[in-house]
């Protein structure tokens, strides 16, 4: 006979039930009663309404993991089950409210309530999705971005609807607003980031100097070559110099033809900046495809990008003298305004208020290529300190701990030496040994207890056989 198979199916074992996260979700109505109840539970705490928010929610693994990190970058204490230990069977003989006392994950430490810090609910969404979220979970599809975002809209109207917090209700409306905003330029960014710097600027860096610089050419989708056999090299000047032809200034397609034929071009890097932050998104127009059209028709026309240079206020303060630095404090500190040379396919992409952290390059015809991408910020992107708060713990009073440990060494000092002067001549104290396996700081208790300086370590004594010499040497192992 077969194995006869006693898994539940899905239906019984509750799988298919709903999460509270789908996408039209909403909490049933509520009594008046029900209603002056959750008042004086939610008023007055915070926490109150977090417990209930996961009580009602089917929330798996990797949607806690994400609600979790964001909670505690808020300043939430949120982790293991405080409630460990309760078994199913105890919970079944709770109340429903004991229940959820039991297995709740989240507290609000009272240390926390009288450090007057500014509370905002929107600031911490953009400060978590804007840069943390990217950061730690590195997502890389839709879903896993959806997976952050529709979690903190759906506790933002949970809190919202149960007015929670009603002093809060605009900024909680904010919230939610840059949860949709964050779900659709995350998601632009993680694909331009995949597919960037697109087939000029990596021509150009193959040509002139950068992350490709003497490499070989691979077609990729966003590529800006339709079809063709060229070498690489070829490939590359062909389509630097179609692009700055079809879409740079007349100053600028003339100066880098005059180059060319004098073989003077140069790049230089731009130093002091992060990269640049988008202000225009410029697609390829009539003229410019006409052009590509009529000379270069396998090669796909180019838009442009207008740009500012950007520093990244995050990152460390570059060293700099004082005269530099007070000239800086004045704002004469390196500002650019580039315009880069992008195909279609990457266009879509971009944004304005796009940051790209990248290298940037000028051509000496004043032409600027960028590089690949460190990283990108999006454009509700707010510096906050809150993650350097993540594993804070408040000062401990340490002066009572090393009196302690100092009682510990004598403790362990005076059991190691009453339990092993026992096994020895009390009149031979230069056999006297100690257990292998206690520290010198137990060691040197047990000299100073004793007043045997050439106390040594060893092993348990051996048992006494009777077949031991009567000049054989010391019974240490």
């Amino acid at each position: 006979m077969g194995k006869s198979n006693n898994k539940r199916p899905k239906s019984q074992r509750g799988l298919n039930k709903p999460t509270g996260f789908e996408e039209y979700n909403a909490d049933g109505p509520i009594t008046p009663a029900e209603h002056d109840e959750l008042s004086q539970l939610y008023n007055p705490r915070f926490e109150d309404a977090l417990m209930r928010f996961q009580h009602k929610r089917r929330i798996f693994p990797d949607r806690l993991n994400v609600f979790h990190k964001y909670l505690q970058y808020g300043g939430v204490s949120a982790g293991p089950n405080y409630g460990t230990g309760v078994s199913a069977k105890e919970v079944k003989g709770m109340t429903e409210e004991e229940a959820m006392q039991a297995r709740t994950q989240t507290a609000v430490e009272k240390s926390r309530e009288n450090l007057n810090l500014d509370i905002s609910f929107n600031e911490v969404a953009k400060g978590f999705l804007g840069s943390f979220f990217v950061s730690h979970f590195n997502p890389e599809r839709q879903a896993d971005i959806e997976l952050a975002t529709v979690t903190l809209r759906n506790f933002y109207t949970y809190l919202l609807y149960h007015d929670v917090c009603p002093e809060y209700k605009d900024d909680l409306e904010q919230a939610r607003k840059t949860c949709d905003l964050a779900g659709i330029e995350l998601l632009k960014t993680m694909k331009l980031v995949h597919k960037a710097p697109g087939a000029f600027n990596r021509c150009c860096s193959m040509l002139f100097g950068g992350y490709h610089f003497a490499s070989e050419w691979e077609n990729t989708p966003a590529d800006g070559l339709k079809s063709g056999d060229e070498k690489s090299d070829q490939i590359a000047r062909k389509v630097v110099k179609y692009a700055i032809a079809g879409a740079g200034s007349n100053e600028q397609a003339s100066r880098f033809q005059e180059l060319v034929h004098q073989n003077s071009v140069s790049t230089m890097k731009l130093e002091d900046i992060d990269g640049f932050e988008i202000l225009e998104v410029i697609q390829p127009d009539d003229a410019t495809r006409e052009f590509y059209q009529q000379t270069a028709p396998d090669l796909v026309p180019v838009g442009k990008i207008r740009a500012k240079s950007y520093r990244d206020p995050a990152n460390p303060d570059i060293d700099m003298s004082p005269d530099e630095r007070a000239e800086w404090d004045k704002g004469n500190g390196p500002a650019y305004d580039f315009e880069f040379f992008l195909e279609p396919e990457l266009l879509e992409f971009c944004y304005p208020g796009l940051k790209i952290m990248t290298g940037i390059w000028e051509i000496n015809c004043g032409v600027y290529y960028f590089d690949e991408i460190m990283s990108t910020l999006p454009s509700f992107y707010t510096l906050m300190a809150n993650d350097l708060m993540l594993h804070w713990k408040w000062p401990k009073d340490l002066s009572n701990e090393d009196t302690k440990q100092e009682d510990s060494v004598e403790q362990s000092a005076r059991e190691a030496v009453e339990q092993y002067l026992k096994a020895n001549d009390p009149n031979n104290p230069s056999d006297t040994t100690v257990a292998a396996g206690v520290s010198d700081k137990v060691l040197k208790q047990c000299k100073e207890l004793t007043g045997i300086d050439n106390l040594k370590l060893a092993g348990p004594p051996k048992a006494k056989t009777g077949m031991e010499g009567s000049d054989s040497e010391d019974d240490e192992l």
